[in-house]
């Protein structure tokens, strides 16, 4: 009986090794609704797969924003699906230092990010619209002051965004410089 139950266990922990994972099961389930002509169904099995993916990608784009950058304390981190805008994910982050509040994001893979990239890279349209550009490391930070925005641009892959109100240059390039850039460098 002993050697029995032992036997039941190892086939249950085998099996449940075996399972294929959520985005896996998701994906089959929609091949399945497409192969019984079900088109509606698989288009909406295909995009919760994607959604699946994009909140696994969100997850491991969350250890780019520390607890804290310097001063400012960090809040809950938010992950949302970008399928509305095309594609993609973000992951953001409340910052506060005393009264102040500041908001880092990072979007991922959204077909926007070119266009972004762009016009980021460019400064002389940059200084007719009244933006400066910054070093930050070895990236180059575009600032509307007047908004309290910083954007750069990471490996032609992420967008990485700092705004608050009434936050002067020196703290949206603190904040820029608190997001481990090196990190998100290495994120597939």
């Amino acid at each position: 009986m002993k050697t029995l139950r032992i036997s039941l266990l190892a086939l249950a922990s085998l099996s449940f090794a075996a399972r294929a994972d959520e985005v896996e099961d998701k994906i089959n389930a929609a091949l399945n609704f497409y192969k019984e002509g079900k088109l509606a169904e698989a288009g909406t099995g295909l995009q919760e797969a994607l959604n699946a993916v994009n909140e696994k990608r969100g997850g491991s784009l969350a250890v780019v924003l520390p607890d804290a950058i310097g001063d400012w304390k960090a809040g809950k981190m938010e992950s949302a699906s970008l399928a509305a805008l095309g594609g993609g994910n973000s992951v953001e982050r409340q910052y506060k230092k005393g009264e102040k509040k500041a908001t880092v994001s990072i979007a991922a893979n959204s077909p926007l990010l070119s266009q972004v990239a762009g016009f980021l890279s460019n400064p002389a349209l940059g200084g007719l619209l009244g933006l400066k550009t910054k070093s930050i490391g070895d990236l180059t930070a575009v600032i509307h002051a007047k908004e309290g925005l910083l954007q750069m641009v990471v490996n032609n892959s992420y967008l990485v965004q700092i705004q608050g109100k009434k936050l002067s240059e020196e703290e949206l390039t603190t904040l820029a410089s608190g997001v481990k850039v090196d990190l998100l460098k290495t994120i597939k």
